[in-house]
């Protein structure tokens, strides 16, 4: 069953809830256009202020307006040192809410190796399907990164496959 109890039947009609759905501010972080305006710097932008060299992935999303500014983050989920689950409901919930027009997600790879693996590349191709996806980057370490744009696997006939 859903989040919230519907049986409750009354004079034959069943009982549900009306809703609504707010984003919670949890903190802020200040950056520059030129903080995301290329991959490289955008990875090590959230590298720096998010991830933090943790030893544990993490999948985050940059909402962002239809000027290509930033609106907001999500820190969709914390995972193991190798995996980190994220449903595509998840990776677009705080995206949608905040009328996000586009969305950059990023993980990184606590082994330091940025090489994307299958599931990335599936992840990536189920996104691209649902949403509007400026790049997928893939923190390594040291400065390294991998970019789905940058290596044209999105957008165009180019999609990943």
């Amino acid at each position: 069953m859903g989040a919230f109890e519907t049986t409750e039947k009354i004079d034959g009609h069943t009982r549900i809830p009306i809703v609504s759905l707010q984003v919670v501010v949890d903190e802020y972080l200040e950056y520059l256009r030129e903080d995301l305006i290329t991959s490289r710097k955008a990875a090590e932008w959230v590298e720096r202020n998010i991830i933090r060299h943790s030893n544990r992935e993490h999948v985050v999303v940059v909402c962002c307006d239809s000027g290509g500014w930033a609106t907001n983050i999500d820190v969709v989920a914390k995972g193991t040192v190798n995996c980190c689950p994220a449903s595509i409901v998840e990776i677009f919930k705080v995206a949608i809410i905040s009328n996000a027009v586009n969305i950059i997600l990023f993980h990184h790879h606590p082994s330091g190796d940025p090489a994307p693996s299958r599931k990335d590349e599936e992840t990536t191709k189920k996104v691209r399907e649902v949403g509007e996806l400026l790049d997928h980057i893939i923190i390594g370490r040291n400065g390294a990164y991998y970019s789905f744009m940058e290596n044209n696997r999105i957008g165009g006939s180019s999609d990943v496959s």
